[in-house]
């Protein structure tokens, strides 16, 4: 979706998008959309900036740290960006980077292109481990086979070499 930013004064500076399933890809191959993406918000201009605010609900499908297993999670994460035509800055050799300015991109001028920045969003608010239950077993590190669904047939008393020595200490 492109906010086009001359009908902003139109719209009283709000905008809403819904994407289905198959029209927002991540670009992730780990992780895909389960469901709709709700996204809403509003665009204000102040001198040369926009500033996006918003927020987005939607459901996502990624594996199990352990298992490896599909697990859906529902997300909603609230977003803040800025825009600028130019950077005053930028013909600069040297310039010190403040705070705002870590949140400040660059557009044509005309429209801003909310798609990737949806997605950036997305996955920022993924979590960083994902389990499938507090109590997942995992994959058997010898033969890949899911331990949630039962033993292996592993042998288990291999011992790392390096620790072979402390095997024969007796106190």
């Amino acid at each position: 979706m492109r906010i086009e930013l001359d009908r902003q004064g139109e719209l009283g500076g709000k905008f809403a998008q819904t994407y289905e399933i198959d029209s927002l890809k991540l670009h992730e191959s780990e992780v895909r959309l389960a469901g709709r993406t709700e996204v809403h918000g509003r665009i204000q201009r102040s001198g040369n900036e926009f500033e996006l605010r918003g927020e987005l609900q939607t459901t996502v499908e990624v594996p199990c740290g352990r298992c490896l297993r599909a697990v859906v999670l529902p997300l909603a994460a609230k977003f803040s960006e800025r825009f600028a035509s130019e950077v005053s800055w930028r013909t600069e050799e040297q310039h010190e980077l403040s705070e705002q300015d870590l949140s400040l991109a660059v557009f044509d001028g005309e429209s801003i292109e909310l798609d990737d920045l949806i997605r950036e969003q997305i996955l920022l608010a993924l979590p960083g481990h994902v389990l499938c239950r507090e109590d997942c077993k995992g994959l058997c590190s010898q033969c890949g086979t899911d331990l949630n669904s039962g033993p292996c047939n592993c042998e288990s008393k291999e011992i790392d070499s390096r620790w072979e020595a402390l095997k024969d200490l007796r106190f």
